[in-house]
């Protein structure tokens, strides 16, 4: 029966709904009002539904009108959406990417890597969710985003985590506290200290007392060995070997990435080897859970957490980043002081479906950023893969 229904029948209604009458709203369609009251009418009879009611002077919507208007400009709306990236796709590469990643990926890297592929691909739309460690894994998981960018959290059956990013753990205090003025505080010193932190969905709590100190996949035995195909899709890779030139050069920036990779990760696996005994350095084999004051206050927001300490409620934990996300470190007059004895290091990576492959358009912009992200000026020691 609904079959009968489309596309047409969703726009009368809502141009309807939207002008009042079925006067403008034909105008605007560039129907008749006779044939758009017989679409009306089509949409009334197979629904069952008394949509407008209907005076010689206004049409106005029923209650059930009322309840299925927003219902209608969604499904527009997703339709349209849907035909942009299919026009996107006819003329080149194009499409709409969604990306959930942490505040600090969002704030901090993002921006400028999207500012150049903007420019770049102009056919391209981009949807950014910030979420929480373990939303962002949830969210890949559920087909809700194409990828995220985040750090680690428990291990779920189709999701691959590849490491991107590291940056240390440190103490973020006002700059009147005593750790203000060390270089660097042992995590013992911070027993009995006034303590506001972020809660478990954050994931920081895990990272900090987890049971690796490197990222999941990269071992000291062994190191990775990547190919160009570890950084495009199956349609990039059948879409060069068609000759298209634009494929073509992604994979030969792929395969260039996929060697730089390979020399970073066997200089990391020779330098694991030489010093195995590096005391809580991250190496994975002298890493111990690591016990937190119980927090005062506890947040899931970090801006939250550094007005916390800004108004001197306590100190805090976070990776360095993350602790300078707001430029309250500057603006609030709080310090950032790493921790040490033993070093932790938070773990931001890619996070993919092992089961679905990026789409295009999707795997440019995580090429870009594996190239471009490093280079950026950031507020922040951190160490690249």
């Amino acid at each position: 029966m609904f079959s009968s229904l489309n596309m047409r029948h969703m726009r009368s209604f809502v141009a309807v709904a939207d002008h009042g009458s079925f006067t403008a709203a034909a105008a605007v369609l560039g129907v008749t009002p006779p044939s758009l009251t017989t679409t009306i009418r089509q949409f009334e009879d197979v629904t069952g539904a008394a949509l407008f009611d209907r005076t010689t002077r206004q049409v106005t919507l029923t209650d059930t009108g009322e309840r299925f208007l927003p219902v209608a400009k969604r499904l527009i709306g997703d339709f349209e959406e849907a035909l942009g990236d299919l026009d996107a796709l006819s003329k080149g590469i194009g499409g709409k990417i969604t990306i959930a990643a942490a505040p600090s990926v969002l704030t901090r890297i993002l921006p400028a890597v999207i500012s150049r592929f903007v420019v770049d691909h102009p056919d391209a739309r981009l949807r950014l969710d910030e979420m929480n460690a373990g939303e962002v894994h949830a969210a890949v998981a559920a087909n809700e985003a194409d990828f995220g960018i985040a750090g680690e959290w428990e291990a779920l059956p189709d999701i691959a985590f590849r490491p991107l990013f590291s940056d240390r753990f440190g103490v973020l205090c006002r700059a009147d506290h005593a750790f203000a003025k060390h270089p660097f505080v042992t995590w013992a010193q911070l027993a009995d200290q006034p303590f506001v932190g972020l809660g478990p969905e954050s994931g920081t709590s895990a990272m900090m007392a987890g049971v690796s100190g490197e990222p999941r996949g990269e071992g000291t035995a062994k190191a990775p060995q990547y190919s160009g195909s570890d950084f495009t899709s199956p349609a990039i890779e059948d879409a060069a070997r068609l000759g298209i030139a634009a494929a073509k050069g992604v994979m030969k920036q792929a395969e260039k990435l996929a060697r730089a990779q390979n020399k970073l990760a066997d200089q990391r696996a020779e330098k694991a080897a030489k010093s195995p005994a590096r005391a809580g350095a991250g190496d994975g084999a002298s890493v111990m859970p690591i016990s937190l004051p119980r927090p005062t206050v506890e947040t899931s927001n970090t801006l939250t957490l550094a007005a916390m300490v800004a108004q001197g409620v306590g100190i805090t934990v976070l990776p360095e980043l993350a602790a300078r996300v707001s430029d309250m470190t500057r603006d609030k007059g709080l310090v950032f002081v790493p921790l040490s004895a033993p070093v932790r290091q938070r773990h931001i990576g890619i996070i993919t479906r092992k089961s679905k492959s990026l789409s295009p358009i999707a795997s440019l912009f995580l090429h870009q950023v594996r190239e471009q992200a490093a280079g950026l000026d950031l507020p922040a020691a951190l160490e690249w893969y």
